[in-house]
């Protein structure tokens, strides 16, 4: 597939696709973007999409044999998706050449929500592939009721990685909306992505209730630790750098299995030494 380069500035090329070009840029630079395909999956295979989500850019198109009147760049498997999922829809190039989707489309986040887990279900997506609403700050047009993203979530992360510590705090106090909804019909809860980002540089490579070092290094080279919130989202706890930590594996299921009161104390007085 091929991408569209995305001028540092004045993407005035691209009027019909965008009418608010501060918002596009602060997409393009959040996220990373240097490429663009307009208008799609529309027009894709459901196996095609899947699989530039999860291997990027450099996935190449499959024929299905001459006789075909298909193949994954002329498909309408995912056309029953385009009005409730896929409406004002683009294909993203990430600088590290991982593929993110966008679409603005019409409807409330519940109705939006039913029709991806039904795509998700009829193609056989795995779980690593997201949806999560976009706060408006992102919004470039006006069409559509709510902007969404796409992703495989084993690759992608909204943030910039050359952000400092000091930028992802920044952030953290501008995106204090959501940008991430947890896709569950019952009860959706929001995160803001820069809150754990932020936990994490803040704790230095350190397990915040136990002390420890990380216990390796994920494939970016970086400590693994996982953010965790002190007062759960549940029980009416902050997405705030107030409220998240940054754990070991061990102390992370320590934290969901018992909660006791005296690490719950400790991580506070943590997070609030911090500020």
């Amino acid at each position: 597939m091929k991408f569209e380069y995305i001028p540092k500035k004045d993407a005035i090329n691209w009027s019909g696709y965008i009418v608010n070009e501060d918002k596009f840029y602060r997409f393009v630079d959040e996220f990373n973007i240097i490429g663009v395909v307009w208008s799609q999956p529309q027009t894709i295979s459901a196996s095609y999409f899947l699989r530039l989500l999860q291997n990027g850019s450099s996935e190449k198109a499959r024929g299905y044999g001459r006789r075909s009147l298909e193949n994954d760049e002329y498909s309408n498997q995912l056309q029953p998706y385009y009005m409730p999922l896929f409406e004002h829809g683009a294909l993203w190039k990430k600088r590290d050449g991982s593929v993110i989707c966008t679409a603005m489309p019409y409807g409330d986040k519940e109705s939006v929500t039913v029709s991806f887990n039904k795509m998700v279900k009829e193609f056989g997506f795995p779980e690593t592939i997201k949806m999560e609403f976009l706060d408006n700050r992102y919004r470039y047009r006006p069409n559509g009721d709510i902007m969404i993203i796409i992703h495989c979530e084993a690759l992608n992360r909204i943030f910039n990685q050359d952000y400092s510590v000091e930028k992802m705090c920044e952030k953290v106090k501008v995106g204090s909306q959501s940008d991430e909804i947890r896709n569950q019909l019952t009860h959706i809860y929001t995160r803001n992505k820069y809150v754990s980002e932020y936990a994490k540089r803040r704790a230095g490579g350190k397990c915040q209730l136990c002390g420890r070092l990380a216990p390796f290094y994920d494939n970016e080279g970086r400590p693994y630790l996982e953010d965790h919130h002190i007062i759960r989202l549940a029980d009416g706890g902050e997405d705030s750098e107030n409220n998240v930590v940054a754990l070991c594996p061990n102390c992370h299921r320590k934290m969901h299995s018992l909660n006791l009161e005296e690490d719950v104390n400790k991580l506070l007085k943590i997070v609030l030494s911090n500020k």
